[in-house]
């Protein structure tokens, strides 16, 4: 469409016994407020980053391989729930999956 997005939409996928795939969003909880910078429980506040500085030292890339989903189908990295105000992001019933 000739303009780069800077949205971000996370999914969790797990493979089935029938060899299937499900993937789910991984949602913030009602009432969270939009636009809310998600944090990580148990870890400081992030700082935000520009755009091009996300993208020159590829952080996205480095920090998928932490992240999953854990037996309570809430999106972690690398054992850490990522947060809002108003709780954990899930995804509905993905549990142990990967996120992307």
């Amino acid at each position: 469409m000739g303009f780069k997005s800077h949205g971000m939409v996370l999914c969790a996928s797990q493979c089935n016994e029938d060899g299937s795939e499900t993937v789910e969003f991984v949602e913030p909880p009602d009432g969270s407020p939009l636009g809310e910078v998600i944090t990580f429980e148990g870890l400081p506040a992030p700082s935000p980053m520009s755009s091009s500085q996300v993208e020159k030292y590829k952080v996205f890339a480095a920090c998928m391989e932490g992240m999953k989903t854990n037996d309570d189908c809430v999106g972690v990295w690398n054992g850490h729930a990522f947060m809002t105000t108003a709780g954990p992001c899930k995804s509905r019933s993905v549990k142990g999956g990967a996120m992307r």
